[in-house]
């Protein structure tokens, strides 16, 4: 019975040193084994979150060449204490421009053909559709797909 207790120490020894050893080995990652790269290491974020970034100088839009309206606008009162600045001379401080985009409306044709019975014949009759007015598709030319 030691004989046996005295081989599975030896064994456990044998075992021990043969972990130690991996032990020494460098760690297995995507890049130097057959490991997927969703079990690699991940690059550890910043501590702290960046704060927004303030824009340089001159990261605008540009004013439009030929504004439709113009509309200048002057103050009649200091913001700081109040007084009539109405006759005062102002400059400008700032301009922007406001952009309103028109109402989209469709231009729709009714198209109505009429006809009838043929007095002569007895068989019934109706006109021709205009050319680029045929009955299909609702749409024209300027919605039809490229």
């Amino acid at each position: 019975m030691i004989a046996a207790l005295v081989a599975r120490i030896e064994a456990l020894v044998a075992r021990i040193a043969e972990l130690e050893a991996k032990l020494g080995l460098p760690p297995k990652t995507p890049d130097n084994s057959s490991v997927p790269p969703s079990k690699g290491q991940k690059p550890s974020e910043p501590s702290a979150p960046k704060g927004k970034a303030k824009p340089h100088v001159g990261a605008h839009r540009p004013l439009h060449a030929n504004p439709t309206a113009r509309r200048d606008v002057f103050a009649s009162a200091c913001q700081g204490c109040g007084a009539d600045v109405s006759c005062v001379a102002q400059s400008p401080c700032e301009a922007y421009d406001r952009v309103e985009i028109p109402e989209i409306k469709p231009d729709v044709t009714r198209v109505s053909l009429h006809g009838g019975v043929c007095p002569c014949c007895a068989k019934r009759f109706k006109a021709e559709p205009p050319e680029g007015l045929e009955p299909g598709s609702p749409f024209g030319q300027t919605c039809a797909p490229l």
